[in-house]
């Protein structure tokens, strides 16, 4: 994988995840109202922070396992089998529905409030502890390839996408536009959907043939 690739891919995998309703979502409709269009990138610079602790710490747990084969092919099948299993579930979702943004009534908070709400937010979803564990950590490796360039250049491209949707929900809401399940949102999600399972396919194909 090239380090433009490697750039692109970690973008478009994090902006799927960034798609899907969780804390962070709720808590950045929930402030939007009283905080104006930078609740988005505050709480992303919340959840930022909690990602660069969880990339450096891969970082340096895996740079002595990046020659291991066994290892390398073992981390990539089981993060495939994550991206087919999220790809699968946000189609899943959509069919049945269930991809709706509900936001709670609450009082506007200080940016530093809400940088903490973006790191609790992150470390309270149990869903981010898996992803970062099985397909983060696939990512990880192949960053790895690259020296100590590689995961900075998938972080960058990781968080980016977050920074991007949560700003693009904040100007959204703060505009009085009802975030709801449309068209564009829905092609939007099969796209990403489709994405997901064709990289899974693909880290488990270089996981079982040990090209990763």
């Amino acid at each position: 994988m090239e380090l433009w690739s490697l750039f692109l891919t970690a973008f478009i995998v994090g902006f799927s995840g960034a798609l899907m309703p969780g804390p962070l979502l709720a808590v950045d409709i929930a402030e939007t109202p009283a905080k104006g269009i930078r609740t988005g990138p505050i709480l992303v610079g919340g959840h930022a922070i909690a990602e660069l602790a969880v990339v450096i710490l891969l970082a340096l747990g895996l740079s002595s396992l990046s020659d291991n084969k066994a290892v390398n092919s073992g981390i990539g099948i089981v993060g495939g089998i994550m991206l087919i299993f999220m790809g699968l579930g946000m189609l899943y979702n959509l069919i049945k529905s269930r991809l709706k943004a509900r936001a709670a009534e609450r009082t506007g908070k200080s940016a530093a409030r809400l940088t903490a709400d973006g790191i609790i937010s992150s470390l309270s979803n149990p869903y981010w502890y898996v992803w970062w564990a099985t397909t983060g950590s696939a990512f990880m490796v192949r960053s790895l390839e690259h020296g100590a360039i590689g995961p900075p250049v998938f972080y960058i491209g990781h968080i980016l996408s977050d920074f991007v949707w949560y700003t693009l929900v904040s100007i959204l809401i703060w505009r009085g536009r009802r975030l709801i399940v449309g068209v564009g949102y829905k092609i939007l999600i099969v796209l990403c959907a489709l994405f997901l399972l064709y990289l899974g396919g693909l880290f488990i194909h270089d996981g079982i043939t040990g090209s990763i």
